[in-house]
């Protein structure tokens, strides 16, 4: 799922592997997914680490790459040197090719418990200094629909806010579920007058 910890967690991996930040490359597929990056990586792979002890690279949205670069990319986990470490963090795993997933060592995230994202937000609140009620904690947590990132999104848009009706009116506006079920009731509904204001 979006908003997880999937690329938080390749992040710390890499420092767990003793990868200097000089010798760390994240790179966002859905924006550069084509064979010149394989080519990219491959021109320097071979490079010793400048700081470190290996070389990491984060492909992030990993999925978006081309099926050229996916059959490119499959040689470079054929034959990897050994300082070097590939980290491919997908919302869509289907999407790549399964000689790819064969050759990799799979890590399964799901979405965030509802206790853990209170736990987040209480530690959030602490650190910051702010206090909540439980019932906006609550709306919160289920807002955020098990992500993490949208739950710090959330709780930063009521930070600040000290009344609580508009507390929750303002995690009301970040519940992109509840906006469609209303769309749809409009639609659906001939005698509804709708109006779409932009942002």
């Amino acid at each position: 799922p979006s908003g997880c910890g999937k690329t938080t967690v390749a992040r710390i991996l890499r420092k767990k592997l003793k990868c200097s930040d000089s010798d760390f490359v994240e790179i966002n597929a859905s924006e550069e997914r084509g064979i010149e990056m394989v080519r990219d990586i491959k021109k320097r792979m071979g490079f010793a680490p400048i700081n470190g002890a290996s070389r990491v690279w984060l492909i992030d949205e990993a999925h978006a790459m081309t099926s050229d670069a996916q059959n490119a990319f499959l040689k470079f986990l054929e034959d990897t040197p050994p300082h070097v470490y590939f980290m491919l963090a997908t919302t869509d795993p289907d999407k790549l090719k399964k000689t790819i997933i064969t050759r990799s060592t799979e890590i399964r995230f799901k979405e965030i418990s509802l206790d853990e994202l209170k736990k987040l937000i209480d530690s959030v609140c602490q650190a910051e200094k702010v206090a909540l009620s439980d019932s906006v904690i609550d709306k919160i947590a289920e807002t955020a629909e098990g992500s993490a990132r949208k739950c710090l999104v959330i709780l930063h848009s009521v930070i600040g806010i000290q009344d609580e009706t508009q507390q929750i009116a303002a995690i009301e506006s970040n519940d992109t579920k509840r906006q469609a079920i209303e769309i749809c009731k409009a639609l659906t509904n001939p005698r509804t007058t709708l109006t779409l204001m932009a942002a």
